[in-house]
This record gives C-alpha cells, structure tokens and sequence, in this order.
C-alpha cells in the first residue's frame, strides 16, 4: 500500500475561506492570474480549461470555461485511493467539512447522492466539497453552472425513473 496523501485539514479551510471571498473578473484571460495568486502550476491551457497541478500532480486541478468566462474551479484535496484505503476518504472529508464549515459557517447545502457534497452559496459563486468514489475534491463554481448542473441531474433522474418497470424502486432517489 503507498502513503496516501491529503492537504493539511487547516490548509484546505482557509484555501475554501479565500476561494468563497476571491473578487476576480471570472475571465479565463485571468485564470494564469488566479493560479499564480495561489500557488499553482499550469500544466497546460486551452480555451475552455486550464489543467494545474495544485501539489497531487498533473491535473490535481482545473479552471474550466465557457465563452471566455470561468465557471468553475476544481481542486483535489486528496489522494485517489484503492478500496481498503476508502475510510480515508471518508475521515478526510468529514474533517475537511468540520474545518471548511468552522472558517465558512453550516453549509448552505447538503446533497446526498452518489457524491456527497456540502455547499456554501456566495452572491456569484458557491463553494463546494464533494466526496468522490475515491477522493475528496474542493471547488468554486458560478451559482448559473452550478444551477445548470443540478438540473441536469434531475432530468437525468427523471429520465431514469420514467424507463422504470411499473412498481420498481430501482433507480429512485432516497431522502438523506
């Protein structure tokens, strides 16, 4: 088994505090802007994403855009990890929520699912720590992809469960 690795509980909160406060033009013509303000190293750049490294190796982070405008910010707080490491991933993501949620206040959000995730909405953007299948992943997304996106989920959701056998609970979401 190799060391499995994740940011430093505190670093991850005040990386959630600045990205919840960050005041920036959200043009992906300053993205090299926000990396460089943080720290990060830019892997490669295209029009619509910019792959860093954060500190988890390539592609442990991404800026992704849409018409020249940023609409999210994707971090990897952790290692991916194997199946007898996955409690890790557990612990560490209750303790990155603790820690973001002590610097942040309760969550504005909690969504259940396949990948939990607590949310903190800000007037443009939400923060949000999700856990993965096999990490934990601290993002900033505009409150219009993150909208967007829960739609798309639910029609997603819909679509499945209309293609359900009459009587089947296969597929339906359950209440947390």
């Amino acid at each position: 088994m190799s060391t499995w690795r994740a940011l430093p509980i505190g670093q991850a909160a005040d990386l959630a505090g600045e990205l919840h406060t960050l005041d920036w033009s959200w043009s992906m013509h300053d993205a090299h802007t926000i990396a460089e303000q943080f720290g990060w190293t830019e892997i490669s750049q295209r029009p619509r994403r910019v792959t860093l490294d954060i500190g988890f190796g390539p592609d442990s982070g991404t800026i992704r855009a849409k018409n020249g405008q940023v609409t999210s910010i994707e971090l990897q707080l952790t290692d991916f990890t194997d199946a007898p490491e996955k409690i890790e991933v557990a612990t560490a993501f209750d303790n990155f929520g603790a820690a973001v949620s002590a610097r942040l206040g309760k969550p504005t959000v909690r969504v259940a699912g396949p990948f939990l995730q607590y949310r903190w909405a800000g007037a443009e953007a939400t923060v949000v720590l999700e856990r993965s299948a096999a990490s934990v992943w601290l993002y900033l997304i505009t409150n219009a992809r993150l909208a967007a996106d829960d739609r798309n989920i639910e029609l997603d959701e819909q679509a499945c469960c209309d293609r359900r056998p009459a009587g089947s609970d296969i597929g339906a979401r359950r209440p947390p």
